[in-house]
């Protein structure tokens, strides 16, 4: 599937080679990527640009909202096509980042209990650590507990 330049168009982004290149492959991916892996993708395409032109697309989509940056608790930013908000499963073995389905009712349940008070959240990261199926299968099946901050265990 061929992604559209029409968005960068509409957020009145000076449409370049690399500013396009860069939003095709983070829309085309469904995925995040680091600054690094998009470069080195990038570099196949578009081989004399350097890193440093990757940040400023990134930082342009960034600033006209079609791209998300992510730092999660380990590891370099992440970024990806803006999608609406969705929880992230770490796996602290391998490092995978995934992407759990996560129904609109609970985003907007979670949004609502995070605006008592008056709160007017602009950004929402919900990052979950643990083990990923695979690297729980290497464990033997060995299964551990949730913790959460501020139970008493």
């Amino acid at each position: 599937m061929r992604i559209s330049e029409k968005p960068l168009k509409e957020k009145g982004i000076r449409v370049t080679p690399q500013r396009a290149h860069v939003w095709r492959l983070l829309a085309e991916s469904g995925t995040h990527m680091s600054a690094q892996e998009i470069w080195e993708r990038t570099r196949e395409v578009l081989p004399g640009m350097e890193l440093s032109t990757v940040y400023r697309a990134l930082e342009a989509l960034r600033e006209a909202n079609l791209v998300v940056e992510s730092h999660l608790p380990e590891g370099p930013a992440l970024f990806e096509a803006h999608v609406s908000p969705h929880p992230h499963l770490v796996c602290e073995r391998c490092g995978e980042v995934f992407h759990p389905e996560a129904s609109p009712e609970i985003i907007r349940g979670l949004l609502a209990a995070l605006a008592v008070g008056g709160f007017e959240v602009h950004e929402l990261h919900v990052v979950a650590r643990g083990l990923c199926p695979g690297c729980l299968g290497d464990e033997g099946g060995k299964r551990g507990g949730v913790r959460v901050e501020g139970e008493r265990g």
